[in-house]
Parts: C-alpha cells; structure tokens; sequence
C-alpha cells in the first residue's frame, strides 16, 4: 500500500482524537478526588463478566436488542486486531503479502502459527457477520419499531452506517484477494475456503468483476476501512458513543456491591461532614467517576423502561439527567478546568440546579434503584442526585416546604411525624414486651419496631402481629420501647445528612453499649439502612428482614399455618427489600405457605418490580406533576386480579416497545382480591391508591404478617412457648 498515506492518516487522526481527550480527561481531572482502585480482583472480576462479557446486555426485559449489541461488541473486540493489521499492511507491502497470501513460504514453515492465525480469520469473518445481522436489526428497530427508550437520532444512524461500513470494507479487502488473476483456474478451490467463509462468498461474487475491477474494489475498501476507523474514532467523544471507550473502565471502577444479588445499590456514599462535605453544587463537585458516567452513558433508555418518574411524567429521566449534565460539562470545558467563563474571564461555576437541571427534577427520584439494575455500564445515577439534594438542604436550605416538618419532627421528637416521643410504645401497651436493659434476658433479637410501626395506626396492627408470631414461634426478643428513634433513612434520602449522621451515631453508640447483635426489621427502609449504612458507624449487626425471620420460622417448623384463605393475591415487591436487597424469595414463600392462598404474580414484579412512589422521601412530599405512581402501580394490581379472575381481560406488556408501563393505565375497577406488601411506605401509599381510585370493596391491602397472623395455628396449654397475643389496634 502507501506508507506516506497510511501516516498522515494516523498522523492527522490521532492528533485530533489527542486533542479531544486531552480536554475530556482534563474535565475528570477537575473534578474531585474519589478512590476507586481499591479490591482490584474484584473489580476485574466485575469487568470480566459485565464489561467484556456483557452479562447486563442480556437481561430479560431486554434480550433481543441485548443480543445484537453483544454481536457488535464481539466484532469491535475481534476485529482491533485485524485493524492493526490493516495499519501495519499500509505501511508493509511485506506484511500485506504474508498477512493475505497463506499460501507464502511462511506459513508452511510454521504450521502451528498459520491454523491460530485460520482459526482467527474464522472468528473475524463470523463475528463480522454478526455485527451486520445487529446494525440491519437496529436500523429496523429505530426506524420501523421506534422502541419508546430510543430517543431519535442521526448519530445512531451514523454509527450504524460507520460499523457497517467496517464490516463490508473488510469482506471487500479481503474478498479481492480471493480473485484470480486467470479465470480459468477452477472456482472451488481459486475461492471459498473455510476459514473465510463469509470473505470467499464475497470473493466468489467479486469474480465475474475481473482481476482488475475486483483490485480497484479493495484497494478501495482498505482505504474506505481506515478512514473510517479514524473518523469513528474521533467522533466518539463528541456523542453518545463516547461509551465505546469508556464503557469498560466504568464497569470496572462500579460500586463495589453492585450486579451482585445482595447489591447495595441503596447503600450511599458517607461524605466527610467535618471536612465540610456538604454536597453537590457545581460541576467540580462532582466526583471523577460521577464524570466518568455522564461519558458512559449510551442513551439506550433502559432505565426508562420502569422508572417510576419517567412513567408517570415527571420532570426526570436519567438518561436525560446524564445527557443534559454532560453536554453541559462539554460546553464549558475551560470554564470548569481553569475557571474562565463564557466572557473569556474568571468567574464562579454557576450551581448545576439552575443551569444545567431544575430543581424538579433532582426532587423527582424515588430512589428505586431501577435505572442502576438496568444501566448496562454501572452508571450510579441515585447517589448523585442525593448529593445534590444535600447542597440544597445543608448549605441552601432550599427544599420543598413540607419536608420541613420532617426534620423538625426527627430532630425533636425521633420520628418523622413530629408525635410525641413518650407515645413510640402506646402500640403495645396491652402486649407486656421485654424492654431491653430491663434485667432480662439475653436477649437474641432487638425487634426495632420503627417509627411507622409506632405511630402509625395502620401499621400498628403490623407490629402486634408479628409479636404475635415470635411469641408463637418461641423468639427471644425485646423492643427498646420509649429509647427507641429514628434510624435516620428519611432524612438521608432528602438530603439531610448532618440529621441522618447525628441519629445514626446516636443509634449505633446506645445498641452497642446494650449488646445488641442482631435486630429484627419490619420497613425494609430501616434494614437497608441498618444492615448497610449503619457499619460505616461502627453497627456491626446481624439484620434480618420479618420477611426472612417468618419463613425461617416455617421452615424451621417453629409455627404452622392452617388457617385456610380461599383468596386471590398478587405481592408487591418493596424497593428497598427486593431491589436493592435482592430479597425476593422469602416473602413469595411465606405467601404460598398459607392455605388456599391463590398468588399471582404482577408484569412489573422481582427484579422488575415498579416503585410504590414513596421512596427516596418522597413519602412525606406532595406530588404535583403528571400521574401518581402510586395510582399506576395500583392499577396493575387490580389488571392482575382481573386477568386472573378473567383470562379475556387484556393484559398489556409492561414491556410493550412503543408504551413502556401501560399496565398502570387501567382505569376499570378490576379483580377483587388482596394486594399483600412487606413495608410500611408501600402499605400507606397502595391503600390511599386503593381509596382514591374507588376500589375499596374489591381490593384489600394487607401486610404479608397481618396475613400470617390470621392463618397461624396458635398452640394452648401452658409449656416454654410464650402465650400468643391477639392483634389489634386502635381503629383507622
């Protein structure tokens, strides 16, 4: 080929991409500190199975375009090589002649290295193929079936046309030199060979061309090839597929926690109050890997697909988020390296919420955890947002106006409703528990009743059935009765960290001087939080969730159900128990373990569960824009009865393409049955749905322990198990 053109091609291409990175990188490096090298086998361990192993892109909600993504990549990750070789090829006519010539003296000399280099070839040839199958199915996909999470795009169509363009310019490199220079030479055995399959049918259609034509074709096609790969190449960090080149480290400096069962998606980063880490304000704040997201990010949209807010239209999408903070940082790259603004001279960053994102938005979340489950690169959208939250409420105090009682209520009375702290143990005041630090014991379990399971009155009943249960059972516990407080969750997810911190510490300093080792949980907010948050503070604890102790109790055979229920039931997966806690068996154990029970599962359920709406402190705020997501997520339960009461009823996809979630737009009546729940937010926010969308004679929203407490056999007779006690509680 041409040396001189081969170099200035490199030349002029890797300038530019230099020069654009050089200004990427230099935005990452002005951001903060963070630390992410910590347990490197794990972490390569990590990228082994999710980068180059694409186990995310697989995932059953969305398999098929998964699948065509991961043939793209192997032909990205298979094809850097032969890339490689075409360079060396345009500055070596040498290597040009060894490298598509097999027949050369070589080879024959060594045999073992010319069947690796067949069987390579082989690969090349079959992955190249697939990366045409996968463009054709997007081009179908984005302009035929227009999926609701692909947002339009002539960029998309550019990549598509630049890999494809890759593909056949090789099969056209590679297919000349399958064409002879006589054609008298007999067809089978001047043309298809078995380690270029594809390459010798292209060859074989090259043919009738003529030596000459087919010549000019892949003299063509080589330099077609490099081109492209140079202009791809510098095109990547100016649009979505900057992912390409930093897909891989993202998923390799993840959290710690995460793509595993138990992820801790929930579990949020502890900043440095002393060191006056107050939270994010402006672009520098954020972390270089909070940065190493917003290039990450693909715009493939699965984090839209049940992402409550989205859903429901609200004013947030994290795709969007990442879209609007990056081309932000983009277009002020000077501004955020060495400080100079738009006018050329020196001024402050401007805060990101008024400039980049409105403040809806960033109050919008639920914390579901959903767009981190789907995220493909590991992108940690929810941490990010509540750092924001805690410039907003720590530095600005400026936060929707009814969370103030919130805090005020946590900081005065140890709960978030703001009730007398003398009243946190009215709720049993008939039951006769164990107090810890009374003199009994030991105790194994501290029961951490919580503050809904203390004053809230439909939660109440909650509590007394699950003393109820462990007195059954025989457990041995005890309450902390009026020294019981917040364990700070809610003030955390709206932004008040000093709050969350001060009764964290307070918790951890009193549980531990009492001995405490293991606690007992009925919000999974509270065991999130307990299990995952509280050991930063020193709360080494064994938590387990009333979900999990009750089915260890079945299975322990500790108490028997045989009440029998002849009832429909569908089970509502609570965020922070399923999602971010990867509890998902034993509650739907528990529930099948009662007689006569009929449970049914929801579209959106498991790991696709979709929110209640109170996550994330939204419980406590009001909400304002487009339709409640308790109201959608109720609709789907009442769908689900129905469907299974009538199979003739139609059941959309939650999944549908063009209509993500369309099973919460159910507006008729629907089945009558029980919707059951594992969390106190999730109880509030279903059964408000259920009255106010007029369903209060059909649907019935209960706690998986209210349902259990009903079925339960209770033992008589006087022997080492404590007497049972009847649930009840003052009326609604």
């Amino acid at each position: 080929m041409s040396p001189i053109i081969t170099g200035l091609l490199l030349a002029v291409g890797v300038s530019v991409f230099v020069m654009t990175m050089a200004g990427r990188i230099g935005v990452l490096l002005a951001m903060k500190p963070e630390n992410r090298l910590d347990n490197i086998p794990q972490r390569a361990a990590a990228l082994l199975r999710f980068g180059l192993g694409q186990k995310r892109m697989v995932d059953p909600e969305e398999f098929t375009p998964g699948f065509m993504h991961v043939l793209i990549f192997a032909a990205f990750m298979t094809l850097a090589l032969r890339t490689v070789m075409l360079f060396v090829m345009g500055f070596s006519e040498t290597a040009l002649v060894l490298l598509t010539d097999l027949t050369e003296p070589f080879w024959a000399a060594n045999p073992a290295l010319l069947t690796v280099y067949k069987l390579y070839l082989l690969a090349k040839d079959v992955v190249a193929v697939g990366a045409l199958l996968g463009c054709a199915y997007f081009v179908y996909a984005r302009a035929i079936v227009k999926p609701d999470r692909m947002s339009p795009s002539w960029e998309a169509y550019l990549i598509l046309g630049f890999i494809s363009g890759l593909m056949i310019t090789e099969f056209l490199f590679g297919g000349s030199h399958m064409v002879p220079r006589e054609q008298s030479m007999p067809l089978a055995t001047s043309n298809f060979v078995w380690w270029e399959p594809a390459t010798s049918v292209v060859g074989m259609a090259m043919r009738p061309l003529g030596y000459t034509v087919a010549h000019v074709l892949g003299v063509a096609g080589f330099w077609i090839h490099l081109s492209i790969v140079l202009a791809f190449l510098n095109f990547l960090p100016w649009g979505k597929h900057f992912h390409v080149i930093t897909g891989l480290p993202n998923v390799f400096f993840l959290r710690l926690g995460q793509g595993q069962r138990n992820t801790q998606s929930a579990k949020l980063p502890t900043p440095n109050l002393e060191k006056e880490e107050f939270g994010t304000a402006t672009m520098k704040d954020l972390t270089w890997k909070q940065g190493l997201d917003l290039y990450s990010c693909t715009e493939c949209g699965r984090c839209q697909t049940h992402c409550p807010t989205y859903i429901t239209g609200k004013p947030l999408t994290h795709k969007g988020v990442n879209q609007d903070l990056k081309h932000w940082a983009w277009d002020n790259q000077m501004w955020i390296e060495e400080g100079r603004g738009p006018s050329g001279t020196t001024e402050p960053l401007p805060e990101i919420i008024g400039s980049a994102l409105k403040a809806e938005t960033v109050w919008a979340c639920t914390s579901c955890g959903w767009c981190e489950t789907a995220c493909p690169v590991f992108i940690e959208n929810v941490p990010r947002l509540i750092d924001m939250r805690r410039y907003q409420v720590q530095v600005k105090a400026d936060f929707p106006p009814e969370i103030q009682r919130v805090f005020e209520g946590i900081e005065r009375q140890g709960n978030p409703w703001g009730l007398g702290q003398d009243r946190r143990d009215e709720w049993a005041e008939d039951l006769a528990l164990p107090t810890w630090g009374d003199g009994g014991g030991p105790y194994e379990y501290l029961f951490f009743v919580g503050c809904a399971g203390s004053y809230d009155d439909k939660q109440k009943k909650v509590s007394r059935a699950l003393v109820k249960i462990l007195r059954e059972a025989g457990v041995s516990f005890a309450t902390l009765s009026k020294q019981e407080m917040c364990n700070g969750d809610t003030a955390r997810r709206l932004g008040n960290e000093y709050l969350y911190q001060t009764m964290a510490k307070t918790n951890v300093e009193t549980w531990n001087s009492m001995g405490v080792k293991a606690v007992i949980t009925q919000c999974p907010h509270c065991f999130n939080t307990i299990k995952n948050e509280y050991p930063e503070f020193g709360g080494e604890y064994r938590v387990i969730n009333h979900t999990q102790l009750i089915n260890d109790l079945l299975k322990e055979k500790r108490i028997k159900l045989s009440q029998v229920m002849n009832e429909k039931l569908t089970y509502h997966d609570p965020c922070y128990l399923g999602r971010h806690n990867g509890v998902y068996d034993a509650p739907r154990e528990v529930l099948k373990a009662i007689p006569g029970l009929e449970v049914v599962e929801m579209q959106r359920s498991q790991r696709e569960g979709f929110c209640c709406g109170a996550g994330g402190g939204r419980m406590w705020m009001e909400e304002h824009i487009g339709t409640r997501i308790n109201h959608n997520r109720l609709n789907e339960a009442a769908l689900t009865l129905k469907h299974a009461e009538d199979p003739n009823t139609p059941y959309p996809s939650a999944t549908d393409k063009q209509k993500p979630g369309q099973v919460g737009d159910y507006k008729e009546p629907g089945g009558k049955g029980i919707v059951a729940v594992a969390c106190p937010f999730c109880s509030t926010m279903l059964k408000d749905a259920v009255n106010d969308t007029g369903r209060e004679e059909l649907i019935k929203v209960k706690d998986i322990t209210e349902l259990v407490a009903d079925a339960l056999e209770v033992k008589t007779g006087t022997g080492t198990v404590a007497p049972s006690v009847a649930v009840s509680a003052k009326p609604e």
